[in-house]
């Protein structure tokens, strides 16, 4: 597994005690008093914590802490919280917007004349910069910050972050030397002050530069450090990382396939309990290569098939499953794979020249800059045209099975294609058709039930009426012909409940948003909200909604046993949503089926290109989001 070039995590960040409970900071802030001061304090806790894992969190707690400072005059603390506000927007790559926070988050700091806090900016700055691939920008906010704090105790942290992205800065650029040297710094300023996160992170950095320098002993050393370490403090994506680089160091270097099977197996129940793709993928990856130098094709296939699962978009992967195919006969396998690796080699070549050419953005603003972007695309094309040949000369029977399988193979995937669309458009228009048909019917027996039927009953009823009138009845035919004209009242109501429940006539007359509305406002504990302006909707589809919205309410009323339901719809240029929301019982989707009432609504969408989405968990309610894009007629 390739190491980051840039350190994107910040040791300000990682001096937050990880295994402090988030929950029992947000219970103590929430149930008891403090002063301003420690409120802020534990706003700033919070937020260090929630950085990375979950920004959303940070930023409602930065937005808090930032308004709580503003209103006690406290500069200091605002240029902390301003500077958060920069790096979770950094974070979500919202570079426009983290550049003017790291703007106001400086002047703050110069403002109050705190050295310490201005150079922390500087360092999201260059992180953010390392993010984009600008490497010049970022190494001038390193520099900018490393002088501030290179004999200040109180930015201990940050002199060591400077010192250790200043060293990736320089390897990312083929500075060796100079990496060098500022890994050392870190690691002797690391241990002088004990700082075990300084320590391992420098050995990590040093062991494979020393490598590469062939110093072998040099980077056994620092690997089995960084090991140890990261045992001691639990931190185990560390303990990965040092196990797979002396598992790396005896395969390669010292062709010990036993000596690096031990260490690579031992790091993949590691891998797995720390439940990261990324690493599991490289464990497995690892296994391959050294079953691959053992000549063991059986054990290196099942390896990287493992490995391809995790990540299917790492070329070096697609080698070793094509190679191991080769030596076990499978050439269909071989060929598909060796056409995976040349295709990633490609895009990968492609993608280092944009980010190439983008430094060079940068950093040329002449007319050199046109020359020497002419001249790395000459050379990005000629290490692609390398790469081809040296997978042609690798795989020479591959290459030979191609020019037979190739044509065929497409040919027998576009027809595949062109069938299963024809059926899918078969499958929409059926739908669609049954759909139109079901909605005119519907409108029709609604209309023959509410003017035919029920105008014939309240005919009958008025003739009735008028025949007492020319009748002399005894008192128990006066109490039989009352009580036909309850039961002829009653019939005429459930005759139009059932009308209206077929086709409401407000849907017909006045359109989805009133009609949901009056639905709505019939069902106890319902609410309807609507978003968008006022306006009709085709007839199919007003229907279509409405009939959605009734089945789901319906559901979350006798299923759900749902005492609050939440009904929003909205409608704009383009799109009509419909959410309907439920405090019920819920359901598992993982382990529970949906109803026939969810299937049928997600037919009926389906063929006028909507999408569903269903959210549940038992005890907690259900979620049921409907999204349909409008078509010009």
């Amino acid at each position: 597994m390739k190491k980051s070039v840039y350190l994107l995590l910040l040791f300000v960040a990682i001096s937050v005690n990880r295994a402090q409970d988030v929950d029992s900071l947000v219970n103590m802030l929430n149930t008891q008093k403090h002063t301003p001061d420690e409120q802020l304090g534990l706003y700033l806790d919070i937020c260090r914590i929630y950085m990375y894992a979950d920004t959303k969190k940070n930023m409602e707690y930065a937005e808090k802490g930032l308004a709580l400072a503003g209103k006690e005059n406290n500069l200091a603390m605002a240029a902390k919280f301003t500077e958060l506000m920069g790096v979770t927007y950094s974070i979500r790559e919202s570079y426009d917007t983290a550049f003017a926070y790291f703007e106001k988050a400086l002047g703050m700091a110069l403002e109050s004349r705190d050295k310490v806090q201005e150079a922390s900016t500087y360092i999201s700055w260059g992180v953010m910069c390392g993010r984009q691939g600008k490497r010049d920008m970022a190494l001038e906010y390193y520099m900018k910050a490393l002088p501030l704090v290179e004999n200040d105790p109180r930015g201990s942290y940050q002199y060591a972050a400077v010192l250790g992205n200043i060293g990736m800065i320089h390897l990312g650029l083929g500075n060796t030397e100079r990496a060098i040297h500022y890994f050392e710094l870190l690691k002797e300023k690391s241990e002088r002050e004990n700082d075990y996160f300084g320590i391992r992170n420098a050995y990590e950095s040093l062991g494979p530069i020393y490598r590469t320098q062939g110093k072998l002993e040099k980077a056994l050393e620092y690997a089995r450090k960084v090991v140890d370490i990261s045992r001691k403090s639990g931190e185990m994506r560390s303990e990965i990382n040092g196990m797979m680089n002396l598992a790396r160091i005896h395969m390669e270097e010292y062709k010990d396939y036993e000596k690096a099977l031990e260490y690579a197996r031992a790091c993949l129940p590691l891998a797995q309990k720390y439940d990261d793709s990324r690493y599991i993928s490289g464990v497995w990856e690892l296994l391959s290569d050294i079953y691959l130098g053992q000549k063991q094709y059986r054990d290196s296939e099942d390896a990287a098939t493992l490995a391809w699962a995790a990540d299917s978009l790492n070329s070096g992967i697609a080698l070793n499953l094509a190679l191991s195919n080769i030596h076990l006969g499978n050439s269909d396998k071989a060929e598909t794979f060796l056409w995976k690796y040349i295709d990633l080699v490609n895009e990968r070549n492609k993608k280092s020249l944009q980010e190439t050419l983008a430094e060079m953005d940068v950093k040329y603003e002449t007319g050199n800059r046109e020359m020497r972007i002419v001249s790395l695309e000459k050379e990005i094309v000629q290490y692609i045209w390398l790469g081809l040949a040296g997978a042609a000369i690798l795989l020479p029977l591959i290459i030979l099975l191609f020019v037979r399988h190739r044509l065929t193979v497409q040919k027998r995937k576009i027809a595949e294609q062109q069938v299963k669309q024809l059926e899918q458009e078969k499958q929409l228009i059926a739908a669609q058709a049954i759909l139109d048909g079901e909605t005119a019917e519907r409108v029709r027996l609604a209309r023959d039930l509410h003017d035919g039927l029920g105008g014939m009953l309240s005919v009958i009823k008025l003739n009735l009426k008028d025949m007492k009138g020319y009748s002399i009845l005894d008192n128990s035919d006066v109490n039989r012909y009352h009580k036909a004209l309850d039961m002829l009242d009653q019939s005429i109501g459930e005759l139009r409940r059932v009308a209206h429940h077929i086709m409401p006539e407000s849907l017909m007359r006045y359109g989805l948003q009133t009609s949901l509305e009056d639905f709505c406002r019939a069902i106890p504990g319902a609410n309807f909200r609507y978003f968008g302006e006022k306006t009709r909707l085709d007839n199919s589809l007003e229907v279509l909604v409405y009939r959605c919205a009734y089945e789901l309410i319906n559901n979350a009323v006798k299923h759900a046993k749902s005492t609050v339901i939440n009904v929003q719809l909205m409608i704009d240029a383009g799109l009509v949503s419909l959410t309907v929301q439920d405090n019920g019982v819920g359901f598992d989707p993982a382990s529970i089926t949906p109803g026939a009432g969810l299937e049928n609504i997600r037919t009926r969408i389906s063929a006028c290109n909507g999408k569903m989405h269903a959210w549940s968990e038992p005890g907690k309610g259900t979620e049921v989001s409907i999204e349909i894009e409008k078509t010009e007629n």
